[in-house]
């Protein structure tokens, strides 16, 4: 049994009349005719009394046809997702972010979603080396992240960042003696493993200048270092972006250095096809214009 099939019998049994159904089908009478003959044939029993004034349904075509306008409805529906899913105007993506994008990620998904409410987003923060393993498996369709990357990931910069060193407020700073005051203090850094980017970022500033610096307690997540500052027991070294998340209590210096800055953008994998990945592309390259 198939939709066509179904779809006929509830127009016919609407209209109550053939010809005006198969007007409404565009098809001629006799191909009418010979579907709902099919129809009946198929389940064993007759749907429709033919008289003079029309069609009129069986009491076993009345018992079968708010099941039959079920089905067909449903079918309908399943096409029209079906649709938007091809368009790109519902679905799922997961984006991932790091970082440098705490504030950036959220600000354009939540645009995005203005104009695309039935897309569903989830956002997982990931350092950027394992946004693009998940990328690479499908696992993330987006990611936030730094730059560059390999093929067949592709990306659009976005925003530079920069290194910047987090004080608590009641910390004296020479900042014409930056690195002896930093010797001074407790340093306080990001786990290697959580922020693979972060890390070999400031190691090579800190090759630039020729400064070595030793922590004497890492974190997990940006969030806790900052946390420490506020409470003042020590100094972190963090990117620009993510100071916002910063309290009152903290202070943040600059970092001078040709190693200080780095690109980050929107990145994807070329090689996979997402239509709702896409459409979420080009928001944001009309949103950069």
């Amino acid at each position: 049994m198939d939709f066509d099939k179904l779809h006929t019998f509830c127009q016919l049994a609407q209209d109550g009349n053939y010809r005006i159904a198969s007007e409404h089908l565009c098809i001629t009478q006799s191909a009418l005719t010979k579907k709902i003959q099919r129809l009946e044939a198929q389940i064993g029993i007759s749907l429709f009394d033919r008289g003079r004034q029309g069609a009129y349904l069986t009491q076993a075509g009345q018992t079968l046809l708010p099941e039959a306008q079920r089905l067909v409805a449903s079918f309908k529906a399943f096409g029209a997702l079906a649709d938007m899913v091809v368009e790109g105007t519902t679905g799922t993506l997961n984006i991932g972010f790091g970082i440098s994008s705490y504030h950036l990620a959220p600000n354009y998904i939540a645009r995005f979603k203005r104009h695309f409410p039935n897309i569903h987003i989830t956002l997982n923060d990931l350092p950027s080396h394992s946004q693009n393993i998940a990328l690479l498996r499908d696992e993330l369709q987006l990611s936030f992240s730094r730059l560059p990357v390999d093929p067949p990931l592709t990306a659009i910069r976005l925003i530079s960042d920069s290194l910047v060193v987090a004080f608590h407020r009641s910390v004296c700073v020479d900042k014409s003696n930056l690195w002896q005051c930093l010797k001074r203090k407790n340093y306080l850094r990001l786990r290697s493993a959580r922020g693979r980017g972060l890390s070999r970022q400031i190691d090579m500033l800190l090759a630039e200048h020729g400064q070595k610096l030793y922590p004497v307690q890492e974190a997990d997540d940006i969030q806790t270092l900052l946390a420490l500052v506020s409470a003042d027991l020590g100094f972190t070294i963090i990117p620009k972006s993510a100071s916002y998340i910063a309290n009152s209590n903290i202070i943040f210096f600059s970092l001078e250095g040709e190693q200080s800055v780095w690109e980050s953008g929107l990145v994807w994998n070329q090689d996979l096809s997402h239509p709702a990945r896409d459409n979420f592309i080009e928001f944001i390259l009309n949103e950069e214009k």
